[in-house]
């Protein structure tokens, strides 16, 4: 009897013990598929601004996840094969989109590029802003945007060019946009890419551009080229003295900054939403990674995911303004 009793002892401790076996298996399972790399998509090849953000933030943002975190660059059609990468993919989190102010503006430049961002994504968090600037070279009289602007109202329509690197990007709406306040026209010179505008705009080829901080920054600080004004929503701690656009007459509140962000595919599951948003700002709030970006031009400013998708609404809604008005058009 006291045999049996123990057997039954034994073959219930083997079952529980098995229990306790499987579930600790499944849970390990459970933990390696967690660990498993996250593809970043950067809609830009790799040596670039976007590039640079992406592979700085990319290794802070692993750590807290606890997963690999790899640049998978999708170079293309202005960011939007590397968006469409991600809606091809599943909505687990294993692919994360770093989109920008293109994600918003090329779908309303371009009738082809069927993408929402509202309905296709969720915004993860925003990162950074990079300001633009509207410079002249050194040799220019204009020592202001208001000197620029009485100017072209002396001269008259056309008398005063400015280069981007193509149609419907945000420096071309840039100058889109102080067209449209200040009811001047200036012409637009548009580039295939923004490699060349620079020395362009320092040999005098061109009368004036919009560059992007990081870009511009080396050739300011030489003295070669002038800042006039910055797009951005604050001056810039490297050109304090330049007016920021909505401190100008006419363009009160105004403010256009690039910005970059992450997003997950819609559907995505919110804990895995909001467990790379916590990681995303726990990883920029970083002294070094901060420090980093600000050297090369790149301003980080933090926004979880609602207030990210709060600020882009009223700045998408300003696009559509200033690309309805100017006409802007791009395939």
């Amino acid at each position: 009897m006291q045999r049996r009793q123990l057997l039954r002892q034994a073959a219930a401790m083997t079952v529980l013990s098995t229990g306790i076996l499987v579930t600790h298996t499944a849970q390990a399972q459970s933990d390696s598929g967690n660990t498993k790399p996250i593809s970043l998509i950067v809609g830009y090849s790799a040596g670039g601004s976007a590039d640079l953000v992406a592979r700085i933030v990319a290794t802070e943002l692993g750590k807290r996840l606890g997963r690999t975190v790899i640049i998978e660059n999708v170079a293309g059609a202005s960011g939007m094969l590397a968006a469409q990468r991600v809606l091809n993919g599943p909505a687990d989190g294993s692919l994360i989109y770093m989109g920008g102010t293109d994600t918003v503006v090329v779908p309303m430049v371009n009738p082809k590029v069927k993408l929402d961002w509202e309905n296709d994504f969720i915004p993860v968090g925003r990162m950074t802003t990079v300001p633009m600037i509207f410079a002249v070279r050194k040799a220019s009289p204009y020592a202001n945007l208001q000197d620029l602007v009485a100017a072209l109202r002396k001269g008259g329509k056309d008398s005063i060019n400015f280069a981007t690197p193509g149609i419907g990007t945000m420096q071309h709406l840039y100058g889109a946009l102080i067209n449209k306040q200040a009811k001047v026209s200036m012409l637009h010179v548009p580039y295939r890419g923004g490699t060349h505008i620079t020395n362009d705009l320092v040999g005098g080829q061109v009368d004036s551009a919009m560059l992007v901080l990081s870009t511009a920054m080396p050739f300011l600080k030489d003295g070669k080229i002038r800042a006039l004004s910055v797009s951005d929503t604050a001056r810039v701690q490297q050109l304090p003295d330049v007016k920021r656009i909505g401190e100008e007459e006419g363009f009160s509140g105004m403010a256009l900054p690039l910005w970059q962000g992450l997003f997950m595919k819609a559907g995505t599951p919110a804990a895995t939403v909001n467990a790379a948003d916590k990681a995303l700002q726990e990883a920029l709030s970083q002294s070094e990674l901060r420090q980093k970006l600000l050297e090369a031009g790149i301003t980080v400013a933090p926004l979880n995911g609602p207030e990210f998708k709060t600020f882009i609404k009223p700045q998408a809604k300003l696009y559509r303004d200033i690309v309805t008005t100017s006409q802007i058009t791009m395939e």
